[in-house]
């Protein structure tokens, strides 16, 4: 019984680590800084709906449209980088703070993301 216990307690411990709201932001944040799109994509649901504030309509609803997006924006800007400057955490919700750099210009951004059953679901940008 004991050694059945100890396989069956880390996997769920590892469950719920991997659902964790702030590691998945994270993950995503490392592949996304990393470029690796499959890394990046595998941290979203598959209905992912990507908002520009102010505006209403997704930008992106599914997961090859993700990778169709920043897949060109892998290629075209190879030194690409966000900077974490800040990060709150609010039950299901994780906003960064992000310095953008290695695209010609430089900006400032704020992520907000919605997790969901361990995935990023929502995500608002504001610029």
């Amino acid at each position: 019984m004991k050694s059945l216990f100890l396989p069956v307690f880390f996997l769920l411990s590892w469950r719920v680590f991997a659902q964790n709201p702030e590691k998945i932001v994270q993950q995503q944040l490392d592949a996304y800084n990393r470029q690796d799109l499959k890394a990046f994509v595998e941290t979203y649901s598959d209905t992912v709906e990507i908002y520009s504030f102010p505006n209403a309509k997704p930008r992106v609803l599914t997961k090859k449209d993700l990778e169709n997006d920043y897949g060109s924006l892998f290629k075209k800007f190879p030194q690409n980088f966000a900077a974490l400057h800040g990060r709150i955490i609010q039950g299901n919700y994780v906003i960064d703070k992000e310095y953008i750099t290695g695209r010609g210009q430089e900006f400032s951004a704020t992520a907000i993301y919605l997790v969901e059953k361990g995935l990023i679901r929502k995500v608002w940008f504001l610029r």
